[in-house]
């Protein structure tokens, strides 16, 4: 089972957005923007990779999908797929299961760093890398728990993302069943939020596949310059 948070979904951009995108001197050299705690910046990724990661991540869904039975299930198996490490799961039977058909699963300590997902979380990985690939900036994203620490209940990432690009996304949000809304405590950026981790999924192959290439948009920023 996927856990899937039901509310109106609205993919319109909303009336507020500031369409803010940083320039070279909002870059930092080790850590994100917008005051959100353990990220970075994730820029400049190329097509082999978004589409690496979203097939990976599609992979890793239909998996979840498939073996989780209840929402506290539902975490441990993503939070292997966070970490490709299995030992979080108390049932040995999916253990085994995962180490089978995810080849990059592995028991012991999580590494400092999984690839498969970029070191982000299934269910918004994907989407952070596509929002990258076709120029936007991620800058935070959470595929939604059911901890009471939780800071969402279901998939969200911001981005800065300009209006060229959120207009060029908006019908694809629509296609995949998901939407934009602002977080009014960082109102510079525009928050795309899923009802669960397949809607997200499906929005991020939605981009890489209809991307035709960085001459649709403005230049905003030189990446050789950092």
């Amino acid at each position: 089972m996927i856990p899937r948070t039901e509310y109106p979904v609205s993919s319109r951009i909303p009336e507020e957005a500031e369409f803010w995108m940083p320039t070279e001197e909002d870059i930092p050299d080790d850590e994100g923007i917008g005051y959100f705690r353990g990220v970075w910046m994730i820029l400049g990724v190329t097509s082999e990779e978004a589409r690496t990661i979203v097939s990976a991540e599609a992979a890793q869904i239909a998996v979840l999908g498939e073996l989780a039975s209840s929402e506290s299930q539902f975490e441990e198996i993503a939070r292997a797929c966070d970490t490709g490490v299995v030992d979080g799961v108390r049932d040995e039977a999916i253990r085994r299961q995962l180490l089978q058909r995810i080849p990059s699963f592995s028991e012991g300590e999580p590494e400092d760093f999984y690839a498969d997902l970029g070191d982000l979380e299934v269910g918004v990985a994907g989407l952070a890398h596509a929002l990258s690939y076709i120029g936007a900036v991620p800058v935070a994203s959470c595929r939604g728990h059911v901890s009471e620490h939780r800071w969402s209940e279901n998939p969200v990432v911001f981005a800065a993302v300009d209006r060229q690009r959120a207009e060029w996304l908006e019908p694809l949000l629509d296609e995949a069943g998901c939407g934009f809304h602002i977080d009014p405590s960082r109102p510079e950026f525009l928050v795309i939020d899923a009802p669960s981790v397949v809607e997200s999924n499906a929005l991020a192959k939605l981009i890489v596949d209809r991307f035709d290439g960085m001459d649709r948009f403005d230049r905003w920023l030189d990446l050789s310059a950092l």
